[in-house]
């Protein structure tokens, strides 16, 4: 099947015209092929930076789609990331179509907070862009809190809840190569990075042992990652994303007021099954009080496809 990439992509930059006059951010998904006509593929803006991901083999394609990008933004770096599944040397499905790498930009921004970027990273850049109403939620609603961001990635949903006036961000991630990358972001922002603002750890131990000493939390990030992979720390045999472990644990760490921001990828539940598991792994400790999706450059029909976020509050 021909596609036409001239059509789909004015098609989809005209759709998000909403973002492109925006001067408040300047990352979104350009082209969203899981509901725009081309599954395989998803086109993502990080300042003059566009990134071309597919799962298939489109190279034959890849001259199209970026004349088709120039003619609605003066890009300086376009790159084609592909997977590898596709079973080709990474020379072959990483490169610049147009452009160099030393153009990529360092930094984005998105509602005055800047993110740093790894351009060159295989997988994404630093920058979930479907969890850019998480980030607004967090910088609207962390004044004053202590928060715990769970698999923290690379500190923006703790950097957010920063700017936003928390007063304190702890980043637990097991990977120790994120700390430059969290060092580079909160020197960008003007934050302190502290000395216990970033710990290397697996969650199934540290989560309990901050239980025992008693510790205690304001607000509460939990993303864990599609599939939760078992702990050598826990007995546990976790399930997709983990969540009513992982609740189980965390009502215990908040304070009465406190919210858990929950992120659901997962596709074996519905939203509002995954909202009642939340409940009853919290012992009916929590209650909803708010629940969105990503924004209009993820465009699918069915929510269920979506992010979907819901956040509750400790009674």
């Amino acid at each position: 099947m021909t596609i036409n990439w001239h059509d789909l992509i004015a098609k989809a930059w005209k759709d998000r015209k909403v973002l492109h006059e925006s001067d408040e951010f300047d990352c979104w998904r350009v082209f969203h092929g899981y509901a725009e006509g081309a599954k395989s593929v998803v086109i993502e803006k990080f300042g003059t930076m566009a990134v071309v991901e597919y799962k298939e083999d489109i190279r034959d394609d890849l001259d199209a789609i970026k004349d088709a990008l120039l003619q609605h933004f003066p890009f300086t770096l376009i790159l084609a990331k592909g997977d590898q599944l596709l079973g080709l040397r990474l020379k072959e499905r990483m490169f610049a179509l147009h452009g160099d790498f030393s153009d990529a930009p360092e930094f984005v921004k998105e509602y005055g907070v800047y993110y740093s970027l790894l351009p060159d990273a295989m997988h994404n850049c630093g920058l979930y862009l479907d969890a850019r109403p998480v980030r607004k939620w967090l910088a609207d609603h962390s004044e004053g809190r202590r928060v715990l961001n769970l698999f923290s990635f690379t500190g923006s949903l703790g950097i957010a809840a920063l700017k936003g006036g928390a007063k304190a961000a702890i980043h637990l991630d097991k990977s120790k190569d994120l700390l430059p990358r969290i060092e580079k972001s909160y020197k960008k922002n003007g934050l302190d990075l502290g000395t216990r603002s970033f710990i290397q750890g697996d969650i199934y131990k540290h989560l309990p042992k901050a239980i025992k000493r008693g510790q205690t939390f304001d607000g509460i990030i939990l993303d864990p990652p599609p599939k939760v992979y078992k702990s050598p720390h826990s007995e546990h045999q976790p399930k997709g994303q983990d969540f009513a472990r992982l609740v189980s644990l965390c009502s215990k760490l908040l304070n009465p007021g406190g919210w858990l921001i929950c992120m659901f990828h997962r596709f074996d539940a519905t939203w509002d099954q995954s909202d009642a598991e939340i409940i009853t792994a919290s012992t009916h400790t929590l209650k909803m009080i708010d629940r969105f999706t990503s924004e209009c450059d993820f465009p699918d029909e069915n929510v269920d496809r979506k992010l979907r976020v819901t956040v509750f509050e400790k009674i």
